[in-house]
């Protein structure tokens, strides 16, 4: 069989790792070459320390060039990059140097712009750095720490050392297992209050929540009235600053005030006087210091003023009301109507006069004699007006009223509710011995400002066939609606 000695073995073995080293070499210098061709980019760091030239330029750990040279400049490493022609940057890249691990080598790292930006041309320079770990620096720091922890150490060892030292741990030990069991001790007594506050402040915050969103839009709103507001007081602000401003240049009274020195002298001049005369008025010479000075005076004057406020009062408390009530009578298919004019002189105190119209008209006896024989006889005059003339006292809510009630004599008594804004009344009136007397009850109701809704039972105790449900309505003015009216109506010309 075919064999090789050993000499030929290890000449054999030479050859081929003569041959690999010679492939790879050839490989690396392509590498090289392939950068020689790429563009140049500059960058100037604070510090270059560990960053050799030929160190590897890379992006999220991909190589895109070597470090080419690194010099100094103004105080500072200038490096010169070669980066890859196929590989373009934006202006706002930002260069750094990172090192591979702890003590691995550095390396330059760039972090590509904002997409779409310009890319950076050949021979210009980074202008984003960021600045890199001093680990000299660093370990300085961490040897500092450790020394400000051995201190700390070495103080406690000191302070818990020896019998003194065990004495205060179990101290401490004892102290913290009591707080433990004191804290645990409040927690279960109070379970059921920790339990209802907890629950009170989830309530709490749901109501805040559900307060919030219901009132979302509201919210809104405050706020853009605030806006409005600022933007208001903006207005108002740049008003002041120009008037401030005119004051300044002297235009309109208050700025001829501040700077005209004749205005000044005026208004100096004016003062003076105004001192002169509260002088006189000190001494009491003139009418006004024997007003301010002398005491008869004065309480005369007080005297005539409190008369002339009573005088004033009383006028404030006379008030005059008409008003026109219209009822419907439904047994009778026909129509009753009131036109009332009430004067009160005071708040308790009133007078009523006014005219109805009865559809019945107005009824007039007779006494006819014949043979020594006296008839009386009655008589409906059905185009007669009946009149009222009433005088009424108020006891709080209750009324008393009488006097003349349509053309008879009669008395009321009226009862208010809601405010005044509802009215019971009862009338009698019409007394004869050959019929029953005339009683009226009903009820009035304000529905707005002027205008009420009446309704009752009219002569419900009537012998002769008159009684009568009614419904109507009726309007009331007081003096100053009828001003209002008066003045506002337009005259004919």
């Amino acid at each position: 069989m075919f064999s090789l000695s050993s000499e030929a073995k290890v000449g054999l073995f030479v050859l081929v790792g003569l041959i690999v080293l010679a492939y790879m070499s050839v490989q690396i210098g392509k590498q090289g070459l392939g950068l020689k061709r790429g563009y140049t980019l500059d960058v100037l760091f604070d510090s270059a320390a560990g960053l050799d030239r030929d160190a590897s330029v890379q992006i999220a750990g991909v190589e895109v060039g070597r470090v080419e040279s690194i010099s100094l400049k103004e105080g500072k490493a200038f490096v010169r990059l070669r980066i890859a022609p196929n590989v373009n940057l934006e202006k706002d890249t930002i260069a750094s140097i990172k090192t591979h691990g702890i003590l691995g080598e550095k390396y330059v790292e760039l972090y590509p712009g904002t997409p779409g930006e310009a890319y950076l041309t050949a021979g210009e320079r980074i202008s984003r750095t960021e600045r890199q770990t001093d680990i000299d620096r660093m370990l300085n720091q961490l040897s500092l720490i450790a020394d400000d922890i051995r201190g700390v150490t070495s103080s406690l060892n000191r302070v818990l050392s020896g019998q003194s030292g065990e004495e205060k741990i179990n101290s401490i030990l004892t102290n913290t297992r009591d707080l433990t069991r004191n804290l645990n001790d409040v927690i279960v007594s109070n379970e059921a209050a920790l339990h209802a506050a907890l629950e009170n402040t989830r309530q709490l915050t749901g109501n805040l929540n559900r307060i919030v969103s219901q009132n979302d839009e509201k919210v809104g709103q405050v706020m853009e009235t605030l806006k409005s507001a600022s933007r208001e007081m903006e207005k108002t602000f740049a008003a002041l600053s120009e008037i401030t401003g005119g004051v300044n240049r002297g235009e309109g009274t208050l700025g001829q005030l501040v700077k005209d020195k004749t205005t000044a002298e005026k208004l100096n001049k004016t003062l003076a006087s105004l001192e002169e005369v509260t002088q006189k008025i000190n001494e009491g010479r003139g009418s006004i210091g024997k007003l301010v000075n002398d005491d008869e005076t004065v309480r005369n004057l007080n005297e005539g003023l409190t008369g002339l406020n009573r005088y004033v009062n009383k006028a404030e408390q006379f008030r005059t009301f008409l008003s026109y009530r219209g009822e419907f009578l439904f047994d009778k298919s026909d129509a009753k109507s009131y036109l009332d004019l009430r004067i009160q002189p005071k708040e308790d105190k009133f007078y009523i006069i006014g005219i109805v119209s009865d559809p019945r008209g107005r009824r007039n006896t007779k006494d006819v004699t014949v043979d020594g024989v006296t008839t009386r006889t009655e008589e409906w005059d059905r185009d007669g007006l009946l009149f009222n003339a009433q005088i009424g006292k108020r006891y709080r809510d209750i009324v008393l009223r009488g006097g003349i009630l349509e053309s008879t004599g009669g008395v009321g008594i009226d009862y208010f509710a809601l405010n005044d804004r509802l009215k019971l009344s009862f009338e009698a009136f019409d007394f004869g011995s050959d019929r029953r007397a005339h009683l009226k009850a009903g009820a009035e109701y304000q529905l707005f400002k002027h205008l009420y809704l009446t309704a009752g039972w009219d002569d419900f105790i009537s012998d002769q066939d008159n009684r009568s449900i009614y419904g109507g309505f009726a309007i009331r003015f007081e003096d100053d609606d009828l001003k209002y009216l008066l003045t506002t109506t337009p005259i004919p010309k």
